[in-house]
C-alpha cells in the first residue's frame, strides 16, 4: 500500500543545509517522557527491535547521554534521521482557497497570512506550508509554524546524541499521516493515547483540528476517577466537534483492561494498531515511513 501523501504532503520543517534528496529510514520520537527509537527497511518491517526508554525528571544533560548511549549501543551513530515536534510546541494552521483562483494570487493571499500569523509570535519562528487540491472546488493550504528556538533546540539535540537530522515534522501532521496510510475515508478523526499524551485529531476536507487532553493513563491504572473524567471530557469534546466516531491508536491498546473500558464508552470505530509493532511506536513508524516516502 503507498503512501498518500504525494496527494497531500503535509508541512514539515525545512533544514535547509543538510540538502539533498535522500531516503530517512530511522526514526526518533522525543518528548519530555521518553524517547523511542524505529528503523523500517522497504517492506515495512523493523530494522532492529524497537527501542525505547523512559527518562522523565532527568535533566537534559543526562537526557542526551542516555540518547547517545542508545544510539551507539544499536549502531546508530552518524545515521540521517527523521524527528517531529510534539503537539504543544508547534501550530498548525489551515486556509482554503478557490481551485480557480491564479496561483499567484493565492500565493500573495498566502504569504500575506503567514506573514501576519507569525507577526504575532514575539519571538523569531520558521514555518513550512504545502498546497493541496481538497476538492474540485477548493484547495488548501496547510500551515505549519514553530518558534525557531524549538526546532533548533530538538536539532541540537539529536546532534549531541550522534544523530544527522534530516527532515523534522510535526507530530500532529504525523498522527494524520497515518490515517492517509490507512486510507481512512475523509473525514476522520484519532484519539491518540500515549503514556502521558492524549489528542483527538480530526482531518476533513474542509477543515483540520486537533485538541490536547490531559490524560495519564499510567495514573489512571490505579484511579478509576481519572480514566472516568477523561471518557467525559473526550466525549464532550466529540459533541462540539460533531464527531460521530473516532479511530483509537497508540500505547492504550497494550492495555488490554484500559482498552475494554474505553471501547465500551466511546464510538471507537476501529483500532489503529500495528503489524509485528507495539502500539506504542505508532508516531516513530509513520514518520519512518514518511521518509522512507520522502
Amino acid at each position: 500500500m503507498k503512501l498518500a501523501l504525494p496527494q497531500i504532503k503535509v508541512p514539515r520543517f525545512q533544514l535547509p543545509s543538510l540538502g539533498g534528496k535522500k531516503e530517512v529510514s530511522l526514526a526518533v520520537y522525543v518528548t519530555d517522557s521518553f524517547v523511542r527509537l524505529l528503523e523500517l527497511n522497504p517492506s515495512k518491517e523493523p530494522a532492529f527491535p524497537p527501542v525505547e526508554q523512559e527518562w522523565e525528571g532527568k535533566r537534559e544533560e543526562e537526557k542526551k547521554i542516555i540518547l547517545r548511549q542508545l544510539v551507539e549501543r544499536n549502531g546508530l551513530l552518524g545515521r540521517d534521521v527523521i524527528s517531529c515536534l510534539t503537539a504543544r510546541d508547534g501550530i498548525l494552521k489551515v486556509q482554503r482557497y478557490p481551485s480557480t483562483m491564479p496561483k499567484k494570487d493565492m500565493m500573495d493571499a498566502l504569504n500575506w497570512y503567514i506573514r501576519s500569523e507569525v507577526a504575532q509570535i514575539k519571538e523569531e519562528t520558521v514555518y513550512d506550508f504545502y498546497i493541496n487540491q481538497s476538492s474540485d472546488k477548493y484547495v488548501q493550504a496547510l500551515i505549519t509554524i514553530a518558534r525557531k528556538s524549538t526546532v533548533d533546540k530538538l536539532k541540537e539535540f539529536l546532534e549531541a546524541g550522534g544523530l544527522n537530522p534530516r527532515i523534522i515534522d510535526y507530530e500532529v501532521v504525523a498522527i494524520i499521516n497515518y490515517g492517509l496510510y490507512m486510507n481512512l475515508p475523509a473525514p476522520f478523526a484519532i484519539l491518540y493515547i500515549d503514556k502521558h499524551n492524549t489528542m483527538l485529531v480530526y482531518y476533513g476536507e474542509t477543515s483540520i483540528s486537533f485538541n490536547e487532553i490531559t490524560f495519564d493513563f499510567k495514573l489512571a491504572e490505579n484511579d478509576t476517577t481519572i480514566l472516568e473524567q477523561f471518557l467525559i471530557e473526550v466525549r464532550n469534546l466529540l459533541v462540539i466537534n460533531e464527531i460521530s466516531s473516532v479511530y483509537l491508536a497508540g500505547a492504550i491498546i497494550e492495555n488490554q483492561e484500559m482498552l475494554d473500558n474505553v471501547m465500551s464508552n466511546l464510538p471507537i470505530l476501529g483500532l489503529l494498531d500495528l503489524e509485528n509493532l507495539p502500539s506504542s511506536f505508532f508516531i516513530p513508524y509513520t514518520l519512518s515511513i514518511r521518509g522512507l516516502e520522502e
